[in-house]
């Protein structure tokens, strides 16, 4: 997309703050306008914030848009609660509904309590419905065993204690209201939507409503101080990859035959940037450059990317290694000098963590969203705007010698440092709201269909899966057929 596009999209929200302002927004009383200009707002904060974040980091800063809304908030909350005309108020009451204010899935759910007849508020809870449908029927897998998308930490003990799930999968099989309620009368809900929450993902708002509240994992600040402005929310940084499993046989011996890594999927080069890293590798500083790209796949895209590589003229410096098994990656590693990381968006991004347990600095763009900065410092790597990321792995390659990732990741990062903490968390919060305490989580995992580090972990909640899932089967009609085993 052109410069001249992205601007457009700026100039959208500039226009907005202004006319909010001046206080001329509600100069018109034209109900399609208004529901005109939501959905370009809405066009705009998508691309912005989701597809062309360098561009927004360079030219306002990834907070731009948040901060405009923060700062406004009250003129709509005046008008949604105080103005005499009823249009006003009702206008005022969807952009508090669609846009990313704080506190903006109370007002949706209010938006759906008054103005659930509109056609607007129709068409938005139709269109989450459809995207939740089409997520399920991406999935490869027709039938799914509980422990692919949630984990027992904790088994309850009521009436005095709860236990614990963690959702790390599919959170949007869980937006049943009742299906929560009943969930939470057990347990208290540990989740983490696996590509962050930005500002968009309004079906998880249900998590919010709970007697309980929700903890959120969210590796990134953006993605946190969206979450904690929701009522019955609260989060920590604690997210997916901070749970890598500590144990792991390196060769830190072994030639290194490339200079770089670059580990993501094949299916989602889009969000990824595939694209992009290719374009890196062809500058001048970077020309002499050899790369491994890693990652799982369908075959066609796989090919797709060759191809990509083939036309760009960088057959001979880029191999492709496709759907490794999982224990075999980290001999990959051992042959690279440095990994890369320049994603869109992600929540606690595994890569990043496999490249500092396998000794490896990693070079990260700034504005990638879902990332906690703290990893990355003088121990682990480089952090670069994407207009300095060329300069970035060019100096990482050179001064690679001074870069101490792994004994970063062993004292600070893995399976052990990162339960126990949030263990801790945990803990305090179950105090706090009078519960007991008397046993302690199980150790958090990042890998494979079960996250469970110990397989007698999962043996010792075996009951509970299937009681788990007996609340499943009543409380809601099951899009995909679950199991216990």
């Amino acid at each position: 997309m052109t410069n001249a596009a992205n601007q457009t999209y700026i100039s959208i929200l500039e226009k907005f703050f202004e006319c909010v302002d001046s206080e001329t927004l509600f100069d018109s009383s034209d109900s399609t306008y208004f529901r005109r200009l939501r959905n370009e707002i809405c066009d705009a904060l998508i691309q912005l914030l989701i597809w062309q974040r360098s561009f927004l980091e360079a030219e306002k800063g990834l907070d731009w848009p948040y901060e405009g809304f923060r700062k406004r908030i009250f003129f709509f909350e005046k008008q949604a609660r105080e103005d005499t005309d009823p249009f006003i108020q009702k206008q005022a009451g969807l952009f508090l509904a669609r846009l990313p204010f704080p506190r903006q899935w109370r007002w949706l759910a209010q938006a759906q309590d008054n103005f659930g007849s509109d056609s607007e508020i129709k068409a938005l809870l139709k269109l989450e419905k459809q995207r939740i449908e089409e997520k399920l029927n991406k999935k490869k897998q027709k039938q799914y065993m509980l422990r692919h998308f949630c984990q027992i930490l904790k088994k309850p003990r009521l009436p005095q204690e709860k236990g614990i799930l963690r959702i790390f999968s599919l959170p949007y099989l869980f937006v049943n209201p009742e299906l929560l309620k009943a969930l939470n009368r057990l347990y208290f809900l540990y989740v983490e939507p696996p590509w962050g929450v930005l500002f968009r993902h309004a079906w998880l708002r249900p998590f919010s409503t709970l007697a309980d509240p929700t903890l959120f994992g969210l590796n990134c600040e953006e993605d946190a101080a969206f979450l904690r402005s929701q009522p019955g929310i609260l989060t920590t940084s604690l997210a997916h990859a901070d749970f890598l499993e500590d144990d792991n046989i390196l060769d830190f011996e072994k030639e290194k035959r490339f200079d770089l890594i670059f580990n993501a999927t094949f299916d989602d080069m889009a969000r990824k940037r595939h694209a992009y890293m290719l374009e890196l590798l062809q500058h001048p500083l970077l020309s002499r450059t050899t790369a491994l790209f890693i990652g799982r796949g369908d075959r066609r895209n796989v090919d797709a990317f060759k191809r990509q590589i083939q036309a760009a003229g960088l057959s001979s410096r880029v191999t492709v290694k496709d759907n490794l098994l999982r224990q075999d990656v980290p001999g990959h590693l051992a042959q690279c000098k440095i990994g890369v990381q320049i994603s869109l968006h992600e929540n606690g991004c595994r890569s990043i963590y496999e490249f500092l347990r396998s000794n490896l600095p990693c070079v990260i763009s700034t504005s990638m969203a879902g990332v906690n900065p703290a990893i990355i410092n003088s121990q682990t790597g480089i952090a670069a705007p994407d207009r300095d990321l060329v300069r970035a792995i060019s100096k990482a390659l050179q001064e690679r010698e001074k870069f101490t990732a792994r004994n970063w990741f062993l004292s600070h990062s893995g399976s052990t440092h990162s339960s126990r903490m949030l263990n801790d968390q945990l803990k305090a919060i179950f105090l706090e709201r009078g519960y007991l305490w008397q046993e302690d989580i199980v150790p958090l995992g990042s890998s494979g269909a079960s996250r469970y580090v110990a397989n007698l972990h999962y043996e010792r909640f075996r009951p509970d899966f299937k009681e788990l899932l007996k609340i499943f089967q009543e409380q809601t009609r099951l899009p995909i057929p679950l199991a216990v085993d």
